[in-house]
Formats: C-alpha cells, sequence, structure tokens
C-alpha cells in the first residue's frame, strides 16, 4: 500500500484581472479582483478576516505582499470579486504601486486566501453575543469583515468599535463603516479616536488603558470575543488591559499589522 506523502503542498499563484480601483481614503484604494471563473472559485473559499497575497514585478523588482480581504465571503461570492484595502506606505515597495499605477483590467498574480485570524460562522447563544473590536489604520480591513460576519451570524449579535487613525481623511474603508453601521440598525457602535486632529464625534488623542477602560470596561468579561488589529504598540496596550480585565485568552483574536502588511501570530501552514 502506498504512503501518504508527508511534503506540504506549494501554494499556487494565480493571475487575476482587476476589476475595480476605488479611493477608500487619503492614499488609500481598494482594489477588486475578478474571480467568477469556476476555476477559481477556491478563491471564494474563505473566512472572514483572512488575506491574499500578491506577487508582482515593480520595477524589476519581484514584490511580496500581503492585503487583507474586507468583505465578509457572502458579499464575495455574490459579486465574484475579491476586495483588498491598501494603504500607501511612504518608501514601499507594492503599496505605492497598488495605489497610484495598478487599473481595471492589469493583472496580479493572487495567492488564495489564508491565515488564522478569522470569524468562523457558527451557533449563537439566545439572546446574541457582543463582541468587542480595536483596531488601527489598516487594521480596520480584515475586522470590517469579521465585524460584518458576527452581525450577520445572528440579528440580536453586538460589535464595539474602537478606531485609532491620524485623521479622518486617512481614515481607511471609513464609508463602509458607516455603511455597516447604518445596515446593522445600531447593533455596529464605533468610537473613532484621532491622534492628529480634533474633530466632533471623535476622541482626540491615543488608545490607552484609560480610554479602554470609559469605552469597553463596564461587562468586559461578558464579551464572546475580542478582536484586535493593528500596530505593535495598539496591540500591546490592547492586550496588558484585557489581561488586566482577567479577560480569557482564548477570546482575544489579534493581528499585528506592519508596513507589508498582516502578521498573523498563528502562521498558517502552506
Amino acid at each position: 500500500m502506498a504512503l501518504l506523502s508527508t511534503t506540504p503542498v506549494r501554494p499556487i499563484f494565480r493571475s487575476l484581472t482587476v476589476a475595480e480601483v476605488e479611493p477608500v481614503a487619503d492614499h488609500a484604494v481598494s482594489v477588486a479582483f475578478d474571480v467568477t471563473d469556476p476555476k477559481l472559485s477556491h478563491y471564494l473559499d474563505y473566512r472572514a478576516g483572512q488575506y491574499v497575497t500578491l506577487d508582482a514585478a515593480i520595477e524589476d523588482e519581484r514584490v511580496r505582499q500581503s492585503y487583507s480581504l474586507w468583505t465578509r465571503p457572502a458579499m464575495a461570492r455574490a459579486e465574484g470579486l475579491l476586495r483588498i484595502a491598501v494603504a500607501e506606505v511612504s518608501g514601499g515597495r507594492m503599496s505605492p504601486w497598488l495605489a497610484s499605477h495598478v487599473t481595471t483590467g492589469d493583472t496580479i498574480d493572487v495567492l488564495a486566501p489564508r491565515g488564522d485570524f478569522t470569524y468562523a460562522v457558527g451557533s449563537v447563544p439566545e439572546g446574541g453575543s457582543r463582541h468587542a473590536v480595536v483596531a488601527g489604520g489598516s487594521g480596520i480591513t480584515p475586522v470590517l469583515a469579521i465585524a460584518a460576519e458576527i452581525l450577520a451570524d445572528g440579528s440580536s449579535n453586538e460589535v464595539d468599535l474602537v478606531l485609532a487613525n491620524r485623521t479622518r481623511a486617512s481614515s481607511v474603508l471609513r464609508a463602509e463603516v458607516e455603511r455597516l453601521v447604518t445596515d446593522s440598525d445600531g447593533r455596529l457602535r464605533v468610537t473613532d479616536v484621532l491622534s492628529r486632529e480634533e474633530s466632533p464625534g471623535a476622541r482626540h488623542g491615543r488608545i490607552d488603558a484609560a480610554l479602554l477602560t470609559e469605552l469597553l470596561g463596564e461587562r468586559a468579561l461578558d464579551r464572546a470575543g475580542w478582536w484586535l488589529c493593528g500596530p505593535s504598540g495598539l496591540l500591546e496596550v490592547s492586550e496588558k488591559w484585557l489581561a488586566d480585565q482577567g479577560v480569557a485568552t482564548d477570546l482575544v483574536h489579534r493581528e499585528r499589522f506592519t508596513s507589508t502588511g498582516p502578521v498573523d501570530p498563528r502562521p498558517a501552514p502552506n
């Protein structure tokens, strides 16, 4: 009897066509890839929170970077589109190219979705469940999909989102966040925290332990899940605060964002 191979299956990049490029903040765009071809159906078999890896030749240099999908899987399947959001990073290689040079009809090599920072649709307790999200900058990308999935998973589910940005104009996917607030009939509650401007309806400064206590401290132990996504400093503050509150570690889900994209603490296997 032949033995099963233990050699890992190498991931395969496929050439996907860019269907849309739309601005979603200052120096940031949403890029949509056409995956309507039945041969690409596995690209739509993903969980909210996962990311795709892009491979492109930019100025004669091969560059690979990962970007999170910002729509929930049901929406992607309905549209036949995979949507990522890209904020231009000063000195970066791929993000300026995507934000300024890529247009509809271009093709880019893309790896199928992967990553363990995910929400899986499942049974919801009677009366629904409450989740909390703390995100910064481009970290909104995967948690927007996660929040949408949570809200769709149960009509009584609720999400509180604390979102850090420099300015309102730099807030990636802000219009999509507002649309989800409206569509959820208030089950998504958002607090904007802006570090570089004062704006009506937003908190000025940075997310720290005092602000988390004020906004999320009440019934902190009753949350079904905590979702953290953003730069390392934000995650460190949030994780320490959660530990001080006595929140169980298995309820805390995190993904660190760097200038090269999402970094999953538990790397997905090849």
